[in-house]
């Protein structure tokens, strides 16, 4: 019989009640997600990133018996893993080399981000920017389509949306994939309208339109 996948509400109380299972599951659901935030957002160099994932999970998880839940469980684990990378950095600041190594991906990550942003966000909804449940939300996103093999033509299509959102001109673009000009604009509309449709998307859309 198929077990009912647990979210992360039930997991939550699983573990209040002295279960286990909350433990993998809640595990399992966010560290990919959070490993590609460490690295991309933090600079925690990959061979640093796992003694900081096991770090911010054995927080994360002393910290349950006794959560207030007053914000989400996973704003919750994301503060944490703030405070691991800034732990991180607090005692490895000497080494000077170490804190650039991942400066170019991070940058690529949050033009990453900044574009997935755009189908989002309205006028309305600017100030929802930096919240970090979306933020999340967006992270974990990327992180699937990344990690997403039979995805590979829309993970090209957020990364020619980035070169437009960089300033690249249409003409650099379509020179870039090997366009026209016309098909250009046509493989940037579709991309957009594609990207709005791509399911995690989808669910960052519903967390937004929540607040």
């Amino acid at each position: 019989m198929e077990k009912i996948k647990m979210d992360d509400k039930a997991a939550f109380e699983d573990i209040r009640n002295g279960g286990q299972s909350g433990y993998t599951v809640l595990y399992k659901r966010y560290v990919k997600s959070l490993r590609y935030y460490m690295i991309a957002k933090h600079n925690i160099p990959e061979k640093s990133v796992e003694d900081v994932l096991q770090k911010t999970f054995i927080k994360f998880f002393d910290s349950l018996p006794n959560f207030k839940q007053n914000c989400s469980l996973s704003t919750w684990l994301y503060l944490i893993a703030n405070s691991a990378a800034s732990d991180y950095w607090r005692k490895n600041k000497s080494d000077g080399n170490t804190i650039s190594i991942h400066n170019d991906e991070t940058e690529e990550g949050n033009n990453l981000i900044d574009v997935l942003l755009e189908p989002l966000l309205t006028e309305k909804f600017q100030k929802e920017e930096n919240d970090l449940d979306i933020q999340m939300c967006l992270e974990r996103a990327l992180a699937q389509l990344e990690s997403d093999g039979s995805k590979n033509s829309l993970l090209n299509c957020l990364k020619i949306l980035t070169l437009q959102a960089q300033g690249a001109s249409i003409e650099e673009i379509s020179k870039k994939i090997e366009r026209t000009l016309v098909a250009t604009r046509r493989y940037l509309s579709d991309c957009r309208t594609r990207l709005k449709q791509y399911q995690p998307i989808q669910w960052c859309r519903e967390l937004l339109n929540k607040h």
